[in-house]
């Protein structure tokens, strides 16, 4: 595990939400992560699909994460704003998130998120995540 994935995963670990939700880092590097979540029965709506709130959160957890990746240690984020778009179910063991860090500035951070089911390439859900950094 290289220094940005253990970053990212002890963020993960250390927010309650996150493990409940059981998000894993699958990659991290400077500008981009890739974060997962198992697909569980308590993680589905009524008709079995994944929920679109835990798709959302993957989503806006992946952002946050891809954030971090490009301000110091010792800084967080916190979201300001996030917009999603629900585009396909997700049916797949696993969904992936896939974060890309558009715009760094001093206060904003602006990131790319597409999920998928995990084996395709068809976009499940795209949102645009904004975050800025904090001390602590």
């Amino acid at each position: 595990m290289n220094d940005m994935m253990r970053r990212v995963q002890e963020g993960i670990d250390s927010q309650s939400f996150a493990k409940l939700l059981g998000l894993t880092v699958e990659e991290a590097q400077e500008g981009r992560v890739v974060i997962s979540c198992q697909r569980r029965p308590e993680l589905l709506q009524q008709t079995g699909l994944l929920h679109g709130g835990v798709i959302s959160a993957l989503c806006e957890a992946s952002g946050a994460y891809a954030a971090l990746t490009v301000i110091p240690e010792g800084q967080s984020i916190i979201g300001v704003e996030c917009k999603v778009n629900l585009l396909r179910p997700v049916t797949a063991d696993k969904a992936i998130a896939v974060a890309k860090v558009l715009k760094r500035g001093r206060q904003l951070i602006v990131v790319d998120v597409e999920a998928f089911n995990q084996g395709s390439d068809k976009i499940a859900a795209k949102m645009v995540f904004t975050g800025t950094p904090v001390e602590g």
